[in-house]
């Protein structure tokens, strides 16, 4: 998955940061091969340089900080990436 015009829009007002967390909506989540259960929450997080997007599913009610030095290398484990 990509990032959206909206996410564009949103890093175009905050220049400063380089990922988005977000809730997924309605339409995203019915592209995952496995959606997620009725106990979690779909959640993305978007990275600004090529819009790449990672999708993961939280226990409802729980959160992630969306602080930039707290996505990059939650983005990464996402990824598969390796530090």
């Amino acid at each position: 998955m990509h990032a959206t015009d909206t996410d564009s829009l949103w890093f175009h007002d905050n220049p400063e940061r380089q990922f988005r967390l977000r809730r997924q909506t309605p339409a995203e989540i019915r592209q995952w091969p496995v959606p997620p259960d009725a106990t979690q929450t779909a959640w993305c997080v978007i990275r600004r340089e090529d819009g790449a997007l990672e999708a993961f599913g939280l226990a409802e009610g729980d959160t992630w900080d969306d602080a930039d030095d707290e996505l990059a290398p939650f983005f990464a484990k996402l990824r598969g990436d390796r530090p």
